[in-house]
């Protein structure tokens, strides 16, 4: 039986798991585990050209990518949170996107005891070192959170 997530959209089996969440199909590699984390690629996080819509489309992928194994991981320790579709984001308006994708960080940062991040809001995309300090800073987010889920 085949059904979807109310809150991401995603498709969800209808088999139940231990935690009650049954992460989207799709998501884990072919001996059913989750991608290796050695196999996150931070460097299309931190290494955009300001202007490269791309780069910002490989940006978002991996972005959406390792949201997902968070997601997986934080299920598997019984730790419900939304998986929300922010790989479907159009690279010429990013507004909803952004929100959206703060939302997600500071409910990790709070899900695992984190030191709250900055606000993904307050950076102007427009203006290009606000584009390259945002990017930095978020890489260092994404890898606090792998660290957080590893260690836990």
């Amino acid at each position: 039986m085949l059904g979807f997530d109310a809150i991401s959209g995603f498709p969800i089996s209808g088999l139940p798991t231990a935690t009650g969440i049954a992460p989207p199909p799709f998501s884990t590699n072919t001996t059913g585990s989750y991608v290796d984390k050695s196999s996150f690629d931070f460097d299309a996080l931190a290494y955009v050209k300001f202007g490269d819509v791309d780069g910002l489309q490989t940006f978002l992928y991996e972005n959406a990518r390792q949201h997902q194994v968070f997601y997986e991981m934080l299920a598997d320790k019984g730790i419900a949170t939304p998986l929300y579709p922010i790989a479907d984001a159009d690279p010429s308006n990013l507004d909803d996107w952004l929100f959206v994708h703060n939302e997600i960080h500071q409910r990790l940062a709070s899900q695992l005891g984190l030191d709250n991040p900055f606000n993904l809001l307050d950076s102007d995309w427009k203006v290009e070192d606000d584009f390259y300090d945002w990017l930095s800073l978020h890489e260092s987010i994404h890898r606090q959170i792998e660290n957080a889920l590893v260690t836990q």
